[in-house]
């Protein structure tokens, strides 16, 4: 898979695990807005989250989700700047709308791998809601029920009433901790049930941590907090232990064996017995243990050349072999553990001792083995962190921006060689070197991974901007000196967090975007600007390098416009809208942005754009076993450029696709410029099973004899065309049939002027929430 594509889709699968706390941000901001004053600025602003929503969703080819958040955005919009206050019916209507968004979410969610636990109680005892930011929304989403407390008191008197899953305090509360131990202590002995306690701190003192230790906290975080990574543990502490640990024993003595299993099948672990050494590997392959308790003194093979034999098996690497043994030699002991054994314990053993270390060694393994199974979760010659986790991490953190109380930015490292050459293995030393760099000037907090062979990027939180600009010119600095045959130059990219939610691939095709402009430069810092400069509104000569940024970092926002077939029940098309936003809210449209691209003479490199964010929902629907028409609006100087042809058959190519289900369409005044090469064009397309529109469609003598001359497979009308008269009208409708056409009314804003003729007679129709402009 192609580079490009390869982290499209891990952003892609980022941008959805991430989701709901996104939906739940949508649905707070509308609680807040509806139950308390009517704020026309609050409604901005939901506004604005909705628009990031259905414009990113559909850059990912989410249709379903980006056509509910359409037809939020467009119903919010029309109580924007307006005095009165939605009625009851209306505000249930938005209700329903983020209803739909969340169910579409869970659809995308369920298909993408991620369940829902059984639902869990979950009690918070926080002196500071903003410590664990987005806490309360991601467990709620996970099936948790979330209970807030302020008081120990209040907790003391809850757990005589039921217990929690788990229990989160911060650190300030350890003190008064004591008393609510002790009726925790009472409640899980008579219940028979573990409740699991979190501490969550604001310091990094040892003293602290001690003291949360001898506290008997199951797990301590600082902050600031990752917010998915503390919901992961709650979820785990709150399962269920439904697997026992499965303790294979290697005793030649029956008896010792024999007493060792008693104790750990007593504390509920499964247990097999091997009292012949030379059957070890064949039990290991049918008992598949967490752990080998194992004998040294053995005949015909000890317990040392066991564990170098069991070693050399790659599927029982991490397995943790522990040693009961008489021997009280401490170099014999060392000699054990040199081969890989975990621990050494000495006969005679309490049980008690012998339970717990075994069962503290398989839940370190299994943490380790996590670690290790996680998808490339390091980059394994630098030491940083894997794009896919940067991704997630930067999304996450991207969600609650608004919760944040530091300023947080993304830094993008691009390494240049002389010659633009790209980096070979002889700058491996080189490259661990950097990754050593780079992780000994961070923080906690703060994460960084390479992106690719020579690009790097950093999620940073500080307290003001000035030190994220300081901290990059200081990277940049050591980098220049970091000693390298290779001649490599370092430009570093600035984005920082706005303050609205945005996506991570936004974030990072801005700092990409700020590296690449200062490159060649003596510049080696540079800072993101949304717009290219510090004014608010974006005028007219500022147009076409903003449509050139948004070209360059691919960042302009899709929306799909439904379709519905007036004689096929549930047979839909999608007109994919682009979109641009601008510094000052506004947004321009895909008619503005093609005349744009045209003006620029980027009107096949944006053609080409929009082309393979068709292909890639179209790829995402056939997954599914949908088969959906996707009308992609084209500029017609990329046929007579000559160019995107070739191009789009290499595209086919490439994905293993036929051009069944794309549709693109073209104005039909613009084609008039060669109509013997849009003839050819069309020709082509329609080879390769790709269908043709004829957008603004005149119905004139003269639109009708080019209709017929370039044998579109559709039109869609003109805006005046819908005012004729029945009899023009009829007319019209037999023209078009003739040519085999189908015909597309336009979206407009009083559907009620439409002439029964064309609603009766038109083959598709624009549909919004579900119901027809019509």
């Amino acid at each position: 898979m192609p580079e490009q594509q390869q982290k499209e889709r891990e952003l892609k699968a980022a941008f959805i695990q991430h989701l709901p706390e996104r939906i739940i941000s949508i649905g707070n901001d509308w609680i807040q807005l509806s139950q308390g004053i009517w704020n026309n600025t609050l409604l901005k602003k939901l506004c604005l989250k909705v628009q990031n929503l259905t414009g990113t969703t559909g850059g990912f080819g989410l249709i379903n989700l980006s056509e509910s958040g359409f037809s939020l955005e467009v119903y919010l919009g029309n109580f924007i700047d307006r005095d009165t206050i939605p009625t009851i019916e209306q505000q249930q209507t938005v209700g329903t709308l983020i209803s739909a968004i969340k169910h579409e979410s869970d659809l995308i969610r369920s298909k993408s791998g991620t369940e829902k636990p059984a639902n869990r109680l979950v009690y918070l005892l926080l002196s500071n809601n903003k410590l664990a930011p987005g806490l309360t929304g991601m467990l709620e989403e996970q099936g948790c029920t979330v209970l807030g407390f302020n008081h120990p008191d209040d907790v003391e008197g809850e757990l005589q009433r039921r217990l929690p899953d788990v229990l989160i305090i911060d650190d300030s509360f350890l003190a008064r901790f004591a008393m609510l131990k002790r009726e925790l202590a009472i409640q899980q002995e008579r219940q028979k049930r573990h409740v699991g306690v979190i501490c969550i701190s604001q310091t990094r003192d040892l003293e602290q941590r001690l003291l949360a230790l001898r506290s008997g906290v199951d797990a301590y975080y600082l902050t600031p907090i990752n917010t998915q990574d503390l919901t992961d543990r709650v979820i785990e502490l709150a399962s269920p232990k439904t697997d026992c640990y499965r303790i294979l024993i290697v005793e030649d003595d029956p008896s010792q064996a024999d007493f060792a299993a008693s104790i750990l099948r007593k504390s509920g672990m499964k247990t097999q017995v091997i009292t012949e050494p030379l059957r070890v590997i064949e039990a290991l392959d049918k008992f598949r243990p967490d752990l080998i308790l194992m004998d040294i003194y053995m005949p015909n093979a000890n317990g040392i050349e066991l564990t170098t034999i069991i070693r050399e098996h790659p599927d029982f690497v991490m397995t943790p072999v522990v040693f009961l043994s008489g021997e009280q030699d401490t170099d014999k002991q060392l000699d054990a553990l040199s081969v890989g054994g975990d621990d050494f314990l000495s006969k005679p053993i309490r049980p008690r001792h012998l339970v717990n270390t075994i069962t503290h060694r398989v839940q370190r393994a299994r943490i380790l083995e996590k670690q290790h199974h996680h998808p490339n979760s390091r980059d394994l010659l630098t030491g940083l962190h894997n794009r896919r986790h940067f991704y997630e991490q930067l999304d996450q953190t991207t969600t609650r921006i608004q919760d944040l109380v530091a300023t947080g930015g993304v830094l993008y490292i691009s390494l240049q060689k002389a010659g633009n050459d790209r980096l070979s293995p002889e700058n491996d030393g080189y490259l661990a070197n950097l990754g050593s760099l780079i992780s000994g000037l961070l923080e906690e907090q703060d994460i960084a991974a390479r992106i690719d062979d020579d690009s790097f990027a950093i999620l940073i939180l500080r307290p003001h901007q000035k030190n994220i600009i300081s901290l990059a010119e200081k990277l940049a600095h050591k980098l220049i000196e970091l000693k390298t045959e290779a001649k490599l130059t370092p430009y570093i990219g600035i984005a920082t967090f706005g303050s609205e939610q945005s996506s991570a691939s936004d974030l990072i095709a801005n700092a990409s975007a700020a590296s690449q402009d200062i490159q060649g430069s003596d510049r080696y810092v540079n800072l993101y600007v949304e717009g290219g400069g510090p004014r608010n509104r974006a005028d007219a000569s500022e147009l076409p390098d903003l449509f050139k940024q948004a070209l360059q970092k691919r960042s302009f926002q899709l929306f799909f416009r439904a379709l519905t077939h007036t004689q096929k029940a549930g047979t839909k098309a999608y007109d994919v809208k682009p979109r641009l936003l601008l510094p000052d809210g506004r947004q321009l449209g895909s008619s503005e942005i093609m005349s744009l691209a045209d003006a620029e003479n980027l009107g096949t490199q944006f053609s080409q754009w929009l082309i393979e964010r068709a292909l890639v929902t179209l790829e995402e629907k056939r997954a599914e076993g949908k088969n959906n028409l996707l009308i992609v609006a084209q500029s017609s100087k990329s046929i007579f450029q000559g160019t995107i042809t070739g191009w789009l058959r290499d595209q086919l190519r490439a994905r293993q696709m036929v051009g069944v289900g794309l549709v693109l369409e073209y104005r039909i005044a613009d084609l008039s410029i060669d109509l013997k090469a849009a003839k050819e064009h069309f020709v082509q397309l329609q080879e390769m099973g790709i269908k043709v529109s004829l957008s603004r469609f005149g119905a004139s003598s003269t639109a009708l004899k080019v209709l017929h001359y370039l044998d579109a497979d559709f039109v869609r009308l003109a805006g005046p065309v819908l005012k004729a008269d029945n009899e023009e009208i009829s007319g019209i409708i037999a023209q078009i049939r003739k040519n085999g056409a189908n015909i597309i009314l336009p979206a407009v804003t009083e559907p009620e002027s439409i002439s029964s003729s064309w609603l009766e007679s038109a083959d598709w129709v624009p549909v919004i929430s579900g119901n027809s402009h019509y």
